[in-house]
């Protein structure tokens, strides 16, 4: 199986010495699973709309191939006083990548974690909860990771010491592990 992970720099790894990130970890042990991380520091929904075909179809084989999509940090992110990427267009690009990658193969919708700064995870929050919804409503498989690692902490105290946004090894391992252990994405990637 070959899995191509879109998104930001959560998807990357960015701050985790290892530079396995969550869904390298997600994924320890599984030689049968070929992972093409394709995380871009910086990259909104947006970003991720204009680039996700051209890499994909790079990498694509036939009835082989599966897409992991998590972002939405950079869109809640203030860029002159208002987020990058208005949510209601947060949730059109969400429904063209879902959409249109579904019809290559089968998808999986990974909700944002939180940041430690109040006013990005507010809108995190409510973003997370839209993206669901619009899961549900595409019947594609969404794994909500921002309440857990919001209550767990561990992931904001990373966070607040490497950059005040990106955890370390142990963040990216509470997220890994709540990713894992969801029989969505279990189911996706064969093991149930």
């Amino acid at each position: 199986m070959r899995l191509l992970a879109f998104g930001d720099s959560f998807v990357l790894g960015q701050g985790d010495p290892d530079h396995l990130g969550w869904i390298g970890r997600a994924l320890l042990g599984r030689s049968e699973v070929t992972l093409y991380n394709l995380g871009v520091r910086g990259d909104t929904s947006a970003d991720i709309v204009r680039r996700w075909r051209a890499e994909a179809e790079a990498r694509l084989r036939p009835g082989e191939c599966a897409f992991v999509f998590s972002f939405g940090a950079n869109d809640s992110a203030l860029e002159g006083g208002s987020p990058r990427v208005a949510p209601a267009q947060t949730l059109l690009n969400a429904r063209s990548l879902l959409t249109e990658a579904g019809k290559l193969g089968p998808v999986l919708l990974v909700g944002p974690p939180p940041m430690p700064d109040p006013g990005i995870c507010a809108r995190l929050e409510a973003l997370n909860e839209h993206l669901k919804a619009l899961a549900g409503r595409l019947q594609v498989p969404f794994i909500d990771v921002f309440r857990p690692l919001f209550a767990d902490g561990l992931w904001n105290r990373e966070a607040e010491t490497i950059d005040g946004a990106h955890p370390g090894a142990g963040g990216y391992g509470r997220m890994a592990d709540l990713v894992a252990a969801h029989p969505a994405w279990r189911t996706f990637t064969g093991m149930s």
